[in-house]
């Protein structure tokens, strides 16, 4: 017997390609910025810890500035696909708040940084 989430994944998938295809590639086009972005600060001859604990995780200790980040989008991919998919009636959103997250972090890594701190980055204690 299946379970209800996999029943509902399944029904719920049905012409999702077709009538979510854009936000699905604006999704991807943003994270791969967000990774772009990761990798190039990563990169740098003394980068920054990321803010993002499993990136940070993936990129300082296990996979490294290229492959973290890459693993990382893709793995958000997944998990942002899978999670439309199945809350379907919300995917027009969750594809535009997670796309603006997405570029916004992008356009931090590579000049954001340089204008502000986020507040939410001063209570973490580096």
């Amino acid at each position: 017997m299946q379970s209800r989430i996999v029943t509902k994944l399944r029904e719920n998938r049905r012409g999702f390609w077709k009538d979510y295809r854009w936000f699905i590639l604006v999704f991807a086009l943003a994270v791969l910025c967000d990774a772009a972005s990761t990798i190039h600060f990563m990169l740098l001859p003394e980068p920054d810890t990321d803010a993002h604990p499993a990136v940070n995780f993936l990129c300082s200790n296990m996979l490294g500035p290229i492959a973290g980040p890459l693993f990382a989008a893709v793995a958000k991919l997944a998990i942002g696909i899978a999670i439309a998919v199945y809350c379907r009636k919300l995917a027009v959103l969750i594809f535009v708040a997670v796309s603006a997250i997405s570029f916004w972090a992008a356009w931090y890594n590579l000049w954001g940084f340089k204008l502000y701190t986020p507040i939410i980055l001063e209570w973490i204690p580096w």
